[in-house]
């Protein structure tokens, strides 16, 4: 089977509950970041968890682009690793509900999983423990059978060599790239293997801080600088919308008005309904304003992906 659109991710299951501000800086996290389960206040976090109430999910942030792109019509397929046990097995039994197909190893040890921590404004703040989720030990042969794959930053830091040899395999089959900065955070720890990426990638998600800490420049100087190296980069700046530049080529995209009650998986969100609509032959124009609509819809509801 061919497939349009194939994501390599940490294969997490979300495990969602609301905070207040105050309860975010007793865990000392930072809020609208990623901060590892490690480097937390381990006491303050459990007090605060004892006290919610809890949503599990499939997830992590490739496999919310490939559930999107399913949900939309692409024919799709995710790689990813989990444990063998109840998370990993439910993860599996998700993806073929949601007419993906897994290419999914599982290892002894425990399946990966992501706190996502929403705070009153929908605003997500994020904390992991990856589990077995980063050994992406799968055979590449499978990766000549797609148009596009898509992937992020928050693999590339899991497992960095792993990612650029499937990735430097793929090109080589002449498979498309699609590949989201994720946060900057991940920028800063893989800027070296991200700016060896870059002229291998097609489509280049970003956002304004991930854009400056990776070129050292404003946002617009890094959108016209990434876009001299990547045929289309989408310059993501949340409630002010987005600019999509290709070649000569920039256009200003509106955010689509919407209450917002979680942010998570947004700019996931956002990625899916681009990719669709590029796959579908779309304008740039037209792209980024199916990638606004898609966000939005996100945004307004309590999941991280349709």
């Amino acid at each position: 089977m061919k497939f349009e659109l194939t994501g390599l991710t940490n294969a997490l299951t979300d495990i969602t509950f609301r905070v207040t501000e105050a309860e975010l800086e007793s865990i000392g996290i930072k809020k609208g970041s990623y901060t590892p389960l490690r480097n937390i206040n381990q006491s303050g976090f459990e007090k605060v968890l004892r006290r919610k109430q809890i949503k599990y999910n499939a997830a992590g942030s490739s496999a919310n682009v490939i559930f999107n792109a399913s949900k939309l019509g692409l024919r799709t397929s995710l790689f990813g690793s989990v444990g063998c046990d109840e998370k990993g097995e439910n993860y599996i039994r998700v993806l073929n509900e949601s007419n993906v197909t897994p290419f999914i190893t599982q290892y002894s040890g425990d399946s990966g999983f992501c706190y996502i921590l929403i705070s009153p404004d929908g605003e997500r703040t994020n904390t992991a423990d990856i589990g077995v989720s980063g050994n992406f030990d799968f055979d590449f042969k499978h990766l000549r059978n797609t148009e596009f794959i898509h992937t992020s930053g928050y693999e590339l830091a899991t497992n960095p060599e792993k990612i650029l040899e499937a990735l430097a395999y793929a090109k080589k089959c002449s498979v498309k790239l699609s590949f989201d900065l994720a946060d900057k955070t991940m920028v800063k720890k893989e800027k070296t293997s991200i700016e060896k990426l870059l002229e291998k990638i097609d489509i280049l998600f970003v956002t304004e801080e991930e854009a400056e800490e990776l070129t050292g420049k404003s946002p617009h100087k890094s959108l016209d600088l990434l876009s001299e190296i990547c045929p289309i980069v989408a310059l993501k700046q949340g409630r002010k919308g987005s600019v999509v530049k290709s070649k000569n080529k920039k256009r200003k995209i509106e955010a689509y008005p919407v209450k917002v009650v979680n942010t998570c998986g947004a700019g996931d969100a956002y990625a899916s309904g681009f990719l669709f609509a590029h796959m579908r032959g779309f304008s740039l124009e037209n792209c980024g304003s199916m990638a606004s609509y898609i966000a939005s819809r996100v945004c307004a509801s309590n999941e991280a992906h349709l």
